[in-house]
């Protein structure tokens, strides 16, 4: 007679956290679709059943993973706000941003340029998580990068933190040409910098 071993809530909750990260990396890396269950589940280390014991669908599993990817940019962002602050942080958020190792990396990089395309195809859940991540991004950079009024601070903000979504965008679509990748990254990263006197 066999019996299921139960595991202790701690061990579950690591389970989930191993998952969520897991899917995070693999998501960014070959896309929302592009990514079955079992490899999610392989990827975490858990069962196909051990991903349906956390989330009731494949859906909900992304929607959570992107969050927590998203929630990583944005806390990057917080800790050169917090350490830094003013131009210097603006300067470090546009410098690892806007640069080779982001774009190289998708799968440890912002979910907004590796996955953002999907939002819009995705469930109310998964749009609602890239809204607060775009609206945490945008925050973050406001922060750093104050102006004389409110409206002028974030609209500095929407335009740098779009302008640098797209730069890493169009860096990934023109990687087979590296020269032309490497000069998107390379002139829209100085630009930035220039514009809001970002040493």
């Amino acid at each position: 007679m066999g019996y299921a071993m139960r595991i202790s809530k701690a061990e579950a909750e690591r389970n989930r956290a191993r998952l969520v990260d897991a899917a995070a990396k693999i998501l960014r890396e070959q896309g929302i679709e592009g990514v079955g269950v079992d490899a999610l589940a392989k990827a975490a280390g858990v069962t196909h059943g051990g991903v349906y014991s956390h989330f009731k669908s494949k859906d909900d599993l992304a929607a959570a993973a992107v969050e927590r990817a998203l929630q990583v940019s944005a806390g990057e962002w917080r800790e050169f706000v917090e350490a830094e602050g003013g131009a210097h942080a603006l300067a470090r958020m546009i410098r690892s941003y806007v640069s080779r190792t982001h774009r190289d990396n998708p799968g440890t990089g912002c979910s907004i340029t590796s996955l953002g395309a999907e939002a819009g195809r995705g469930g109310k859940k998964l749009r609602d998580v890239f809204s607060t991540g775009v609206t945490d991004l945008i925050a973050e950079m406001q922060k750093a990068n104050p102006a004389p009024t409110e409206a002028e601070a974030r609209e500095r903000a929407i335009v740098n933190v779009a302008t640098m979504i797209g730069a890493v965008v169009m860096a990934r679509a023109a990687v087979a040409d590296t020269d032309l990748s490497d000069d998107i990254l390379k002139l829209v990263r100085r630009d930035l910098l220039e514009r809001n006197n970002a040493n």
